[in-house]
């Protein structure tokens, strides 16, 4: 029975001049047997779980003979079913590729299946195959069980959009002068290597993703791997893995609001408790950055118009070759009215969050920023539009959702708005939590932190220990932090002696003043009771 479902195979494959031993090559090295094995039965379940779109993409990743990998995703393509042959025998292409790796004594096959599946998002299936989500994402994330160069062409499938994917095909007609009428973009990058010599293709990639202006995707691509250490666009990302940002002095700006008024001619503006403990934010916030040589610009209890004109201002004044980076920390209340998040002025009307990135981020209003670290702290509840209960008086939230819809345009050949971090005082639709006294959780755990290794850590270490610290502080107020970045090297602060003396200066006149407002407020209590 076995061996009629091979020679069915075989017969298979030979209308399509290829043989099972052409599928899968004789591989290695050996991994340890930490997954389930995928035997016939296994492999013909999973070819009933995917699509034909799947198997295609399938195909492109696991079959690294180009001309094998295309026709077999041609045939897919005809039939539009996960099948090669309509009479009454299933075959898919996980069987194909079974009987490939036996007849070939292929050993790490099988772990190439599973970082497929993973790359496919076919995370129920995974776990119904014995491995979780967990040991999933640990395993395949980063894994190069599939060749690097499929593995980035198949993310760049999957982040083109239609109309994107339109325009790569007509641009590779224009260079090939023709093109077979092919489904899927997988299919297209096959026939595209079975013509030209693979060690363009990047190129060809990457001016494509220019002519389509998707600076985005430029960023992506070419800050992934190829594997290939002829690449020009990936061999000079491999010179600079370790490039870190030039050091020097920055400007901070801290918005710090703490009395609201709700401005009672606007139907949107809405009523919120003030924000008792802010001040502690804004101090700790200062001192950190002066030990790190920034000059500070702080602002209190601005209206949404003097918060707009306030940062327009700073934006202005950070558009300056001084600067080697910019902080931006705002600590207010905010919401999310009609998907859009906002920060509230003291009048309880709001501004758009991009808005503020985008001040400070876009290359077009602030040239002298460009690869220039640029870095956002939101203290600010970031739930749905909930009226008053977004109050930060047991709760404030901070919010990073920077993704936009459109294309991101390019200045100078690099992405307009790029080269900076948000970071968010709690996850999307929760809330943070801040003392009255002592000031928020995250802002102090962020100030502890960097004030102790922000000299000696990256930044992207640093958050991740204001993270660990902040969700493990009190377990009766749970918060969980978050932070996005696009930054394109690592980053340290620099501190130097006189920057050390400053911020210490400023750290000491604080705590006196903090200890001589706590004595006051002690006794003012002792009197009324």
């Amino acid at each position: 029975m076995e061996k009629s479902k091979d020679n069915i195979i075989e017969e298979l494959l030979f209308n399509f001049e290829v043989t099972s031993k052409d599928v899968i090559s004789h591989d290695g090295p050996v991994f340890p047997n930490v997954f389930p094995d995928i035997d016939r039965k296994t492999a013909k379940w999973i070819d009933q779980q995917l699509d034909w779109e799947d198997a295609v993409s399938f195909a492109f990743l696991m079959v690294e003979k180009v001309d094998i990998a295309l026709k077999l995703s041609r045939a897919i393509e005809q039939h539009q079913r996960n099948i090669f042959q309509d009479d009454g025998n299933e075959i898919g292409i996980v069987q194909v590729i079974n009987l490939s790796a036996e007849k070939n004594s292929a050993i790490s096959w099988q772990i190439r299946v599973y970082q497929a599946l993973f790359l496919l998002e076919h995370k129920k299936m995974l776990y119904e195959l014995g491995i979780d989500d967990e040991e999933a994402q640990q395993r395949f994330q980063g894994g190069n069980h599939i060749k690097a160069e499929r593995r980035l062409l198949f993310k760049l499938c999957q982040d083109l959009e239609m109309k994107d994917q339109a325009m790569v095909g007509q641009l590779m007609k224009t260079q090939l002068g023709s093109i077979p009428p092919l489904l899927m973009m997988e299919s297209l990058f096959l026939h595209l290597m079975s013509v030209r010599n693979t060690e363009s293709l990047c190129n060809f990639v990457m001016d494509c993703l220019k002519d389509m202006n998707r600076a985005d995707l430029v960023n992506t691509f070419s800050h992934d791997k190829c594997g290939k250490a002829t690449c020009e666009i990936h061999m000079k990302q491999d010179d600079t893995d370790d490039e870190i940002y030039e050091q020097g002095a920055g400007l901070c700006v801290i918005i710090n609001q703490k009395i609201f008024n709700a401005e009672a001619s606007d139907p949107h503006a809405i009523r919120l408790d003030d924000r008792l403990g802010t001040d502690r934010d804004r101090d700790e916030l200062e001192v950190t950055f002066t030990l790190f040589g920034a000059e500070c610009l702080i602002y209190n209890d601005l209206t949404h118009r003097e918060l707009q004109d306030k940062l327009e201002q700073a934006a202005l004044k950070a558009n300056n070759p001084k600067y080697f980076w910019v902080a931006v920390c705002v600590l207010s209340h905010g919401r999310r009215l009609n998907g859009v998040d906002e920060i509230l002025g003291v009048n309880g009307i709001g501004m758009d969050r991009k808005k503020i990135i985008s001040m400070f981020a876009d290359a077009s209003k602030c040239p002298n920023l460009q690869k220039k670290p640029k870095l956002f702290f939101f203290q600010a509840c970031r739930g749905v539009e909930n009226t008053a209960t977004c109050q930060e008086n047991t709760a404030t939230t901070c919010q990073e959702n920077i993704a936009s819809d459109s294309a991101v345009h390019c200045v100078g050949g690099w992405p307009a708005i790029s080269d900076y971090m948000v970071a968010s005082a709690t996850i999307e639709d929760f809330v943070s939590f801040r003392s009255t006294v002592e000031g928020s959780f995250f802002i102090r755990h962020l100030c502890k932190v960097f004030q102790e290794h922000g000299h000696e850590k990256t930044l992207a270490d640093l958050m991740i220990i204001v993270n660990s610290k902040v969700a493990g502080h009190r377990q009766d107020f749970p918060s969980q932090p978050e932070y996005t970045s696009t930054m394109s090297k690592k980053f340290m602060f620099k501190r130097t002696r006189q920057s050390t003396v400053n911020g210490v200066e400023k750290m000491a006149k604080n705590g006196l003043f903090n200890l001589l407002q706590n004595q006051f407020i002690a006794e003012r209590v002792s009197m009324a009771v």
